[in-house]
């Protein structure tokens, strides 16, 4: 009892952050799953890898609600969308193909240092001067689409995030608006999550049992759970965001992170 009620809290967290700043949640949700399964009969190996599967498969829906909503306000970049959509899908194959092949302790430092990134990208981004809503969307090549897709795809695939860290920065340096760069990333996390999801379900069909409640690397009480409420809490952080400046809830969230960082390298230590 108390396991679901803490993944209907994580839920709820996930579901703001990802309509606020335009996130999925990975940084919470890889955490919370790595606890509880570490308490269980699990090979250490498979962990993190379950961690990241059970984070993309929830990112679908807390991303999908976000893009819904942010689509109704007409921010979604749908011209640039399906090159940046292909180059996602690239990148995560793979990427989710080299995650199968590192050891936990190598996912959990890599998770350490994006997540190290993604605090100082928190605390030190400016305020934008694009809130102006109708400035004319800057001219992107296809290549540089695509390309940047790729990198995006590639890198969440080792982090079990929606992108947004990394898509936001990068469509605010060809020059969109910040609100069409949160919306886009909402859309773009939706792809991530999906591709994510299926190849943690082939890749590891035959190393857990669903009798367990394990689909491939999918713990579905997590699952279930964070879903739930992930989905109707990414409304109501959309709304925040269009209506506050959001500078002090990016210091908060920075604060969180630096919490969930420590206790992950304190735990690398002791091992």
């Amino acid at each position: 009892m108390d396991m679901i009620l803490l993944f209907l809290l994580v839920g709820c967290i996930t579901g703001f952050f990802a309509g606020l700043l335009g996130i999925g949640g990975g940084a919470i949700i890889v955490p919370v799953v790595m606890y509880v399964v570490s308490q269980q009969a699990i090979p250490t190996d498979m962990v993190m890898k379950i961690a990241l599967s059970t984070s993309f498969s929830v990112i679908i829906f807390s991303t999908a609600s976000s893009a819904y909503s942010h689509n109704k306000h007409k921010a979604i970049l749908w011209q640039q969308f399906p090159l940046l959509s292909i180059g996602t899908i690239i990148g995560m194959l793979v990427g989710t193909f080299l995650v199968q092949k590192m050891s936990n302790t190598i996912l959990q430092i890599v998770f350490c240092i994006f997540m190290v990134y993604t605090i100082y990208g928190l605390l030190t981004k400016k305020k934008e001067a694009e809130r102006i809503e109708n400035v004319k969307d800057p001219v992107v090549s296809k290549p540089a689409l695509t390309s940047g897709g790729s990198l995006i795809g590639f890198i969440s695939s080792f982090i079990g995030i929606a992108g947004g860290t990394i898509t936001i920065p990068l469509l605010s340096h060809w020059g969109f608006n910040t609100r069409k760069c949160i919306a886009t990333s909402s859309m773009i996390g939706v792809i991530i999550a999906s591709i994510g999801t299926i190849m943690g379900i082939i890749y590891g069909w035959n190393q857990t049992n669903i009798d367990d409640y394990y689909l491939g690397f999918v713990y579905l009480p997590a699952f279930i759970g964070i879903s739930i409420t992930s989905i109707l809490f990414a409304p109501v952080g959309v709304k925040v965001a269009y209506r506050l400046p959001i500078p002090r809830v990016r210091q908060i969230f920075a604060l969180f992170l630096f919490l969930v960082v420590v206790k992950m390298m304190y735990t690398l230590m002791i091992e």
